[in-house]
């Protein structure tokens, strides 16, 4: 099993004992988990529908571990976020599609361009999501997908090691910032149409 692997299982077991898992409450689940995947969790999680409002709020999670990693604070979430309720439908299909991507990326996954996935890259790294996540606050309808696809490619690759896949999952990311910014502004221009009417 590649090194994801591995941490997704204990993550799936520490889940499964637990009755009620809050927002703060998974990150204690987490234990000594890497920030790499705290943020991956965080990732997949908004990758799966919810309410409205879901998605900001995740969004706003994955900007405040990001900022917490770049200032080299304790991992926390606590406020608001922290005491947000997951439910555990929500937390087996998170799962899933984790050990889903885990095991996709772990075949072709391996150790290569060791800058990219060493400690020197994780401030560049950490800006690049906070970057790619301030979008997604935003309440507008399915522009959080492919942003957090290409963050979730990123951790995954850094956890395994592998440069070249932290690449990849940085285009996914921008491409998912161009659509995210095309719907932001198809957004403003239907607002300014309607209020010109």
């Amino acid at each position: 099993m590649s090194p994801v692997e591995v941490q997704v299982a204990a993550i799936a077991d520490n889940v499964s004992r637990a009755e009620r898992v809050t927002a703060g409450e998974l990150l204690a689940l987490l234990g000594n988990a890497s920030y790499p995947m705290v943020i991956l969790v965080l990732s997949v999680l908004n990758m799966i529908p919810g309410p409205p409002g879901y998605g900001g709020t995740i969004a706003l999670a994955i900007m405040a571990v990001t900022v917490t990693m770049l200032v080299g604070r304790p991992l926390r979430l606590g406020g608001w976020i922290g005491r947000l309720p997951l439910p555990g439908r929500l937390l087996e299909r998170m799962i899933g599609q984790m050990r889903w991507l885990a095991q996709l990326i772990a075949r072709v996954s391996r150790p290569r361009l060791g800058a990219l996935t060493g400690p020197r890259s994780e401030y560049f790294l950490g800006i690049f999501i906070l970057v790619v996540s301030l979008p997604m606050v935003l309440p507008i309808p399915f522009i959080n997908a492919v942003p957090n696809t290409g963050i979730a490619v990123i951790c995954v690759s850094r956890i395994n090691r592998d440069g070249f896949g932290v690449l990849l999952g940085m285009l996914i990311a921008v491409i998912g910032l161009g659509i995210a910014g095309g719907a932001i502004w198809a957004a403003i221009s239907l607002a300014q149409t309607v209020l010109a009417a």
